[in-house]
């Protein structure tokens, strides 16, 4: 296979990125396979060197980020990439050279693989340095549609870690996503490798016995990387022969130097400086521990070092680590530099012979990062993205659809055409216009999305015409349409984030809509608990509400009913309206309140009257003894005495008797 590693960082410059492609281009060489290099160095003109294979284009200097060459992403150094014939091209950063890599790739035709490096929205402080909270946001919203348009536009994507796919993930990244591990040429770092001699000459060097503790940093000194923790924490130590030495360079290399001035332990802090890259393993190999509280890493390569040179990590909790540090084993996790010393007191408190012993454990846990494994993984990439170019689908039609683009795709394998939405935002980004062409994977991950776009643009127009409550939503969303629950999750929150779901909302405007229409605050209770509508919102909604509203509500349906009872005593008509406007959800409190306001305007002796006349006609046709029973009983249950009963039926004797 021909691979094509586009990277705008390589030998003689030193980072993370170079060593994972000096790297990987080791291992692919020793797997069978050809490897270019397309870089870039200080000069005008485009260089190849066809043995070493690599194509260095036209660059500029940049004295403040560390020396690093740039290039443009315009360059005329087709002609040498057509000669290579490459089979995929492998992308390692975001600038001049990789982004004239992704150029390449879509002219020539050939599938590409791109490796994410740097987190960078943990770097969003170099612009910002006054630390203003809206600066940060609006750098971290372009870090994250940035990072979207780059690992969207591949066949694939390589994170080094589980922390680094899960952010790209969150920021929305479609293509697939695989992790691999950056892999090292470990033997460099191994203990048989490293020549005691050496060791000892280079602490005497720094003036360092066998007798002191000494922890070692190697890397960039920027502000990501937290060093003022373990430079406060060798302050706040009372161990007197514990030091720190720092291996490396960096535009913070001041910065970090005067705290180490402000705690007074410049004599135990050693700022060695760069070094030559084969320098660093006698580095980790003089010294007892590697330490750092960085946790801007997407992999930690320098972690990986230390334990390959059996040195136990301290490290502050991180993602990145937690394959790499078994807790008093291969090294130990704090969050702070009181944790810190407390660590470093429990390490360095053991026997020496102790802590020589868990350098094999150490060791032991680099093993799967070999240079080796790396390319086997990495290979496997490769033939999958490959794979998925072959399967590519064209852009046949494009038709916009409310809030998406349907899009009509097909592919020389299969005739039959493919319908399917995408969302506005991934149509630009990923330039899905008419002749676009689009990997299987894509494609596949689209038509999974389906349902869900569906049911999103139907929902999005019921509740834009409709109140609904979030578990209204979810509801019918259950009942008509076949998604899981983590998906219907999705769409209801991001119903909520647009602003067209808001159950606080919705509970307010309709128990005042309700309450205003006559209802008590128990019924517009029910009511909202049946819209899904949490206590606690409804409490603070009913809370609200005008408690003389509530009243009037009350006294209005206490004359409705009231006028609903007939042949009554004035005594029952009260009890039963009572009864009523507290059935209807009205408190005891205000129906008493009520009562005692509602004019029942009633004479008891004509209505017992009317009660008895009609009580006679219904027992008319029973003996005398029986219908006077009767009678009374039925007059009895409207509420009125034995005394007004039989009043009134003298009453009504006297005069039938005139």
């Amino acid at each position: 296979m021909n691979i094509g590693i586009f990277t705008d960082s390589y030998l003689p410059d030193i980072n993370g990125v170079v060593t994972s492609v000096v790297t990987l281009k080791g291992a692919l060489e020793q797997l069978g396979h050809t490897v270019f290099i397309i870089t870039n160095h200080q000069g005008p003109k485009t260089i190849y060197d066809p043995e070493e294979r690599i194509l260095r284009l036209p660059g500029v200097e940049l004295k403040r980020l560390y020396g690093y060459t740039m290039s443009s992403p315009i360059n005329f150094a087709g002609s040498y990439i057509e000669a290579m014939d490459l089979d995929i091209i492998h992308t390692q950063q975001e600038f001049g050279v990789s982004l004239y890599g992704r150029q390449i790739a879509k002219e020539l035709g050939i599938p590409q693989v791109y490796t994410y490096h740097t987190m960078y929205a943990d770097y969003t402080h170099y612009i910002n340095p006054l630390d203003i909270s809206n600066v940060d946001k609006a750098g971290k919203w372009v870090v994250k549609n940035f990072s979207k348009r780059m690992g969207n536009g591949v066949q694939g994507v390589i994170a080094p870690s589980r922390k680094t796919k899960d952010a790209l993930l969150s920021y929305g990244v479609k293509a697939p996503i695989y992790i691999v591990p950056t892999g090292l040429d470990l033997d460099e770092f191994r203990p048989e490798h490293i020549d005691p001699k050496d060791c000892r000459d280079l602490k005497a060097h720094l003036g360092l016995s066998d007798e002191d503790h000494v922890l070692v940093f190697v890397g960039r000194l920027a502000k990501e990387k937290s060093l003022e923790m373990p430079i406060e924490a060798v302050a706040l130590s009372k161990d007197e022969r514990l030091h720190l030495v720092v291996v490396g360079s960096g535009t913070d290399e001041d910065f970090f130097r005067n705290v180490a001035q402000k705690h007074g332990v410049q004599d135990r802090v050693h700022f060695i400086g760069k070094v030559p890259r084969s320098h660093i393993p006698y580095y980790y190999a003089s010294f007892d521990g590697f330490v750092s509280a960085s946790l801007s890493e997407t992999q930690g390569l320098t972690y990986i070092e230390a334990l390959a040179s059996g040195l136990p990590v301290f490290g502050r909790r991180d993602e990145v680590l937690y394959d790499l540090v078994e807790e008093g084993k291969t090294g130990y996790y704090f969050d702070n530099a009181e944790e810190l010393v407390e660590k470093m007191d429990a390490f360095f408190s053991q026997e020496r012979m102790a802590r020589q012993k868990k350098r094999a454990l150490c060791v032991e846990k680099s093993v799967p990062y070999s240079r080796e494994m790396f390319g086997s993984k990495i290979l496997a990439v490769y033939e999958q993205a490959i794979d998925d170019y072959r399967h590519t689908f064209v852009v046949d039609r494009v038709r916009i659809k409310d809030d998406f683009v349907e899009l009509t795709v097909s592919r020389k394998s299969d005739p039959e055409p493919v319908k399917l939405l995408v969302t506005l935002d991934d149509f630009f980004d990923l330039k899905m216009a008419k002749g676009a062409k689009l990997d299987a994977y894509l494609i596949s991950g689209y038509l999974d999305l389906q349902e869900y776009y569906h049911a999103y643009g139907f929902m999005k127009r019921k509740v834009l015409t409709k109140d609904m409550t979030c578990f209204e939503v979810k509801q019918y969303v259950k009942r008509h349409f076949e998604l899981d629950e983590a998906k219907t999750g999705q769409l209801v929150s991001e119903f909520v984030q647009n602003g067209w779901l808001n159950d606080r909302r919705y509970a307010f405007d309709k128990a005042d809509y309700w309450h205003g229409l006559g209802n008590s605050k128990k019924t517009i209770t029910s009511k909202l608990m049946k819209t899904g509508i949490s206590s606690q919102l409804i409490y603070e909604a009913l809370n609200e509400l005008d408690d003389a509203q509530e009243l009037a509500n009350a006294r209005a349906m206490a004359e409705r009913i009231k006028n609903t009872l007939k042949m009554q005593s004035s005594r029952l008509k009260k009890k039963n309206v009572v009864h009523k406007l507290v059935m209807k959800g009205y408190s005891v409190d205000v129906a008493n309140t009520v009562i005692e306001e509602v004019d029942l305007d009633e004479d008891d002796s004509l209505a017992c009257r009317v009660a008895l006349k009609k009580a006679l006609r219904l027992y008319s046709s029973l003996d005398a003894d029986r219908r006077d029973t009767k009678v009374m009983q039925y007059c009895l249950r409207k509420g009125f005495s034995k005394e007004q009963i039989e009043n009134s039926f003298l009453e009504m004797s006297e005069e039938f008797e005139n």
